[in-house]
């Protein structure tokens, strides 16, 4: 479950401009620190730097 939660944290990261703590909550991970934890776990990247990298959708158009 944590793995589809992470998953989902990923994709919010790479396609929306909802804030991290946003992002956790509908993930389901909860809160922006266990996010953080969680994806730097996985990916070695915090979720700053992974939306830097991943985005797939330029800066102007996200959708929130």
């Amino acid at each position: 479950m944590l793995h589809r939660r992470v998953d989902r944290a990923r994709q919010l990261l790479e396609t929306s401009a909802l804030p991290v703590d946003l992002v956790a909550h509908h993930s389901g991970l909860g809160s922006a620190d266990s996010l953080r934890q969680h994806l730097l776990r996985r990916t070695g990247l915090t979720p700053t730097a992974y939306r830097r990298s991943f985005r797939t959708t330029p800066e102007g158009e996200l959708s929130r």
